[in-house]
């Protein structure tokens, strides 16, 4: 097991601990009883996770650990933290943290949906293929992770506009260029 794996290892067992404290802290603010500690333990947690992403890349790289399973599991954390923070606040109804416009995790999930239906439907066609990340892609996570980051700190009034438009804008540009990817290798 590489350092770099094991980073991505700790991003992913990172997860389940921003959920519950922020789980808890949205409880507490519901029932009259605010835990602040709480809140900041899960913007923390998910600051940390986050901000790790390109520690445990770079790791590799620099270390030349660049392995299969790093390449499966470095995605899988940054999707499952940002779909579980989407779906916390989705469903937040503005008790807790601020509210965020209902159509963003929509679309950021949607799209993330469409990418891995289409590299399933290429897979069972029987072609394999690497997903090339584009730079839209990694821009538009990182976009979303500030945004998110913005509303899990309640800073969202004051700061949403510029992430949020730039992360609807790369979030569609990068999911179009993958159903183009997808699309040449069904057609190839």
């Amino acid at each position: 097991m590489t350092l770099a794996n094991i980073i991505t290892l700790m991003r992913i067992a990172m997860i389940p601990f921003f959920v519950m404290a922020a789980v808890y802290y949205a409880q507490g603010v519901k029932a009259g009883v605010p835990r602040e500690w709480l809140h900041w333990t899960a913007v923390g947690l998910f600051a940390l996770t986050a901000g790790t992403d390109g520690v445990d890349g770079f790791v590799a790289r620099r270390m030349k650990q660049v392995t299969r399973l790093g390449s499966i599991l470095d995605p899988i954390a940054d999707k499952a933290l940002l779909l579980s923070a989407l779906l916390l606040l989705g469903l937040n109804p503005g008790e807790a943290f601020m509210p965020m416009p209902l159509w963003f995790p929509i679309l950021v999930i949607s799209r993330d949906l469409i990418v891995v239906l289409g590299v399933a439907v290429v897979f069972m066609m029987g072609r394999s293929f690497e997903i090339q990340p584009h730079w839209t892609g990694k821009a538009a996570s990182a976009l979303q992770m500030i945004t998110v980051g913005l509303v899990l700190m309640n800073l969202w009034d004051l700061y949403w506009l510029p992430p949020l438009v730039l992360a609807t804008l790369c979030t569609l540009v990068s999911g179009g260029i993958y159903v183009v990817q997808g699309a040449r290798k069904l057609s190839a």
